[in-house]
């Protein structure tokens, strides 16, 4: 014969299995790699949102701008991160291009132009092409 099995509410059932869904993930997620992981990544993540802030304390000279602005980096982070984990990442990849805009190219093009020299050479090719016309119609 079969134990018996108490009747169990629907409410307290619900919660029984939200808790052990919650268990196996816990279970899964619990590995070295993953602790290793996340004591690397902690740091990095400060020493980013610090990198932030010097980059805006050099772009404009004050220091509460730049204790602010990692203060608000490292805010926006862990807020996102709880919730929505791809949105921090894009957050992340969005300060790194901050720290990295102005570091010049390792690599230059050779006997190309950078790209700034080479729109400023075709914008004044398109200047002088429209005044050769302008000048071409008024002629006759």
């Amino acid at each position: 014969m079969p134990p018996s099995v108490p009747s169990i509410k629907p409410g307290r059932r619900r919660r029984i299995e939200r808790e052990l869904r919650a268990l196996h993930a816990m279970q899964s997620h619990l590995n070295t790699r993953d602790i290793v992981l996340s004591v690397i990544a902690i740091p990095a993540l400060a020493l980013l949102c610090f990198l932030v802030g010097a980059k805006l304390h050099l772009a404009f000279g004050h220091w509460w701008v730049s204790v602010l602005a990692a203060l608000a980096c490292g805010g926006a982070i862990w807020l996102v991160g709880r919730h929505w984990f791809n949105l921090a990442l894009l957050i992340v990849m969005a300060l790194l291009v901050i720290v990295f805009e102005d570091i010049p190219d390792l690599w230059p093009d050779s006997g190309k132009p950078d790209r700034k020299t080479a729109r400023r050479l075709k914008l004044e090719q398109a200047i002088a092409r429209r005044e050769a016309l302008l000048q071409s119609m008024k002629a006759p």
